[in-house]
């Protein structure tokens, strides 16, 4: 019997390898918040915008992988999916990483419970202390560490990890494994280095609550079970090939209020998936008129708009509250669109409507631009939509890892847009009122 797990149930994944190239972005920018996310390119390694190349052998990297979590509720992509959908983004790299003491060649951080859902991490070529990794079980390692796995003695299982000094000590790379066994475990302390920079074993990173139920082993050590530990955290595959089904939208298209009223905004959705993710977009030019540049606000999953839903940590129950309510905005035209994807690939028609509030002098509109700086790709793959329709990772010791120095993969710092929120409630033209 497996002890309660970190999250209320097994959620789906998405890991996405990309097979074009991808802009970085560093912490400080405008749309990162200051934490690592894949939605945005946000990571540690970049100090301005750049540019990352694809990874030369990307789909053949993509299938070992998919063929790796071939057990669990995984879907490995080549193509991006909406920044309202939580995914890892692995970006792999021929070139040694000289400077790097990273025992594994990855910069993967834990992420116990698998908590955190929008990691973004590199694999490398050889560093100080890890020489020569093979790709494939270096990307796997990396996925089962932001999986919330953590090393073990065990040569034929992904996560094992050996005790050395030096380049003898990490994952191991040199003995192919046969899977996530099912089978506990000795977890093993991650190698790493103190502040006089001596290599040191770290405290183990998770908890036991962290893990399905494991007897410590023969030696004291606390173990794990990786093949139960990845059902715990993302279940059995799920074959869902439809997209999330959108009903009962409100308001209804042509939709005439005066100023003053309430622009309240909902839909039912269905899915065969338990957690879907979803954005609202509202355009005007009354809203430039009012001082937000964009001239727009929207709420959305995975923190990538200006607000999110309260029950949204960090994936959203399909049939959860999907209201998104503004006051007091001002006269004139306002563009609605509605996006929304599941975690198997599966994209929506996107929702567009208009509704007019009326009482004083404003802007009008032209045509809505629907982009939205998304990063979903138009062209195929899994992530797809249809036409546009109509209506209704501690102290003094470091781990040798390049990784978040929190383990935490999620954000912690408000949504991109916080500040055209407060300029709007400055402004006394309107406000946000979630529920949920």
């Amino acid at each position: 019997m497996a002890l309660v797990p970190t999250m209320a149930s097994a959620e789906p994944a998405i890991f996405y390898i990309p097979t074009e190239e991808v802009t970085l972005r560093p912490l400080n920018s405008g749309p990162c918040g200051g934490g690592i996310d894949s939605a945005f390119g946000c990571t540690p390694a970049v100090s301005e915008e750049t540019p990352e190349p694809p990874y030369a052998s990307a789909d053949t990297l993509t299938q070992a992988v998919d063929d790796a979590f071939a057990e669990y509720d995984v879907t490995v992509t080549n193509t991006r999916p909406p920044e309202y959908i939580s995914y890892v983004m692995v970006l792999p790299r021929d070139a040694a990483a000289d400077m790097s003491q990273s025992f594994s060649c990855t910069t993967s951080g834990i992420n116990c419970g698998a908590r955190g859902r929008n990691d973004l991490f590199f694999v490398t070529g050889s560093t100080m202390n890890c020489i020569d990794p093979e790709i494939v079980h270096a990307t796997v390692y990396g996925l089962g560490r932001t999986s919330g796995l953590e090393g073990v003695d065990n040569p034929d299982d992904w996560m094992n990890y050996l005790l050395g000094a030096g380049s003898a000590a990490g994952p191991d790379y040199a003995t192919p494994p046969m899977g996530f066994l099912d089978v506990c475990s000795d977890r093993v302390q991650q190698q790493g280095f103190n502040d006089q920079d001596q290599q040191v074993s770290l405290p183990l990173e998770c908890t036991s609550s962290d893990h399905a139920e494991c007897p410590d082993g023969m030696n004291g050590m606390a173990q794990q079970n990786s093949h139960q530990d990845l059902l715990l955290y993302y279940g059995t595959p799920l074959d869902d090939t439809d997209p999330p089904e959108l009903s009962n939208v409100v308001p209804a298209p042509d939709t005439v209020l005066q100023q003053g009223d309430d622009l309240v905004l909902d839909v039912d959705i269905t899915d065969a998936d338990l957690v879907v993710g979803a954005r609202w977009v509202v355009q005007s030019q009354a809203l430039i008129d009012a001082g937000i540049e964009s001239g727009t606000l929207s709420q959305c999953t995975n923190d990538a708009c200006d607000a999110n839903w309260n029950d949204a940590s960090p994936l959203k129950a399909t049939d959860s509250d999907w209201s998104f309510t503004l006051e007091m905005l001002p006269a004139g035209e306002y563009n609605i669109t509605l996006e929304a994807a599941d975690y198997h690939g599966n994209v929506a028609e996107m929702m567009s409507f208009v509704v007019t509030i009326e009482g004083g002098a404003s802007g009008t509109t032209g045509d809505m631009d629907t982009d939205m700086g998304s990063n979903t790709n138009p062209t195929g793959g899994v992530f797809t939509s249809g036409e546009d329709s109509t209506g209704g990772g501690p102290g003094s010791t470091t781990s040798g890892e390049d990784e978040d120095p929190s383990g935490c993969t999620c954000r912690t710092t408000p949504a991109p847009g916080g500040a055209v929120l407060m300029l709007l409630g400055l402004l006394g033209l309107g406000t946000l009122r979630r529920r949920g």
